[in-house]
């Protein structure tokens, strides 16, 4: 063996191995300025750790994904608030996800576009929990009713939830320049049956406070509410309401002095 392939070998020797990846913890893809969250590895841990571990590579994602990092992802808060729900809810499945956001963060470190990205991430709590209810009705909700607006206040109810509405039946309003000042229960004298009006079923008239539930597989349903319903929920899907009406420049609470008129509404569970 001559003295140059000597030099070489020894010279060979020299190099260092790259390092091996982080774990739990961040760490800068090279050649870039975006720094990804490499997650435990939890196989390797005792269940407690694991489930620790499962709970921390969650916040530190959150951190990314909110915009906390300055890398240009910042996700929509909406979506995030809705995969943390879906997560806490089966924290195993944490671990995949994890190691999918690894491979989503890299591939946008190494110069790939951040809707790519969004694209995984967007859908992703619905595809964890499909066929499930994220946010079922148990908690007590109030508002006031918005007269010169179409459907408002969408919410997510599940199969069977029993959403008891209730309206304050005392505040008046018009849904024309020269027509009665009505409540919730709409104008008797208007009805509405096989008419273009959101609502034209029996029990709807002009004005009239209705319900709209529309299930996750796009099927509408519109119903009267006036000042009580309970409306039991087929399947999981969104409820919302509306004045009976398909013009909305015109429609006035009625006012006296300094003093207007506000229909209150509240949604609960019924007994």
């Amino acid at each position: 063996m001559n003295w140059m392939l000597l030099v070489t070998l020894a010279e060979a020797k020299k190099v260092k191995a790259p390092p091996p990846p982080p774990v739990d913890a961040w760490g800068l893809i090279e050649g870039s300025k975006v720094s990804c969250y490499y997650p435990a590895d939890f196989d390797k841990l005792p269940d407690g750790d694991r489930k620790l571990a499962r709970q921390v590579a969650l916040e530190q994602m959150k951190v990314q994904w909110s915009g906390g990092k300055e890398d240009g992802v910042d996700f929509e808060d909406g979506v995030i608030d809705d995969l943390e729900t879906a997560l806490l809810g089966r924290p195993v499945l944490i671990e995949q996800v994890a190691r999918d956001n690894l491979d989503q963060c890299t591939t946008f470190a190494k110069g790939g576009a951040v809707d790519a990205w969004r694209s995984w991430f967007t859908p992703l709590a619905g595809k964890l929990t499909a066929g499930e209810c994220l946010r079922p009705l148990t908690y007590t909700l109030f508002d006031y009713l918005e007269i010169g607006i179409g459907w408002q206040r969408p919410i997510q109810i599940c199969k069977g939830d029993r959403a008891h509405i209730s309206a304050t039946e005392k505040d008046r309003y018009r849904v024309s320049d020269k027509g009665p000042w009505i409540n919730v229960e709409g104008d008797k004298e208007q009805k509405v049956t096989a008419s273009d009006m959101p609502c034209n079923i029996e029990g709807c008239y002009l004005g009239t406070l209705v319900g709209k539930f529309e299930t996750d597989d796009g099927v509408v349903t519109i119903f009267p509410v006036g000042t009580d319903k309970v409306f039991v929920a087929p399947s999981n899907g969104i409820l919302s309401w509306s004045i009976n009406d398909n013009t909305w420049y015109d429609n006035r609470y009625f006012k006296s002095a300094t003093i207007e008129d506000r229909v209150a509404i509240t949604l609960e569970p019924a007994q």
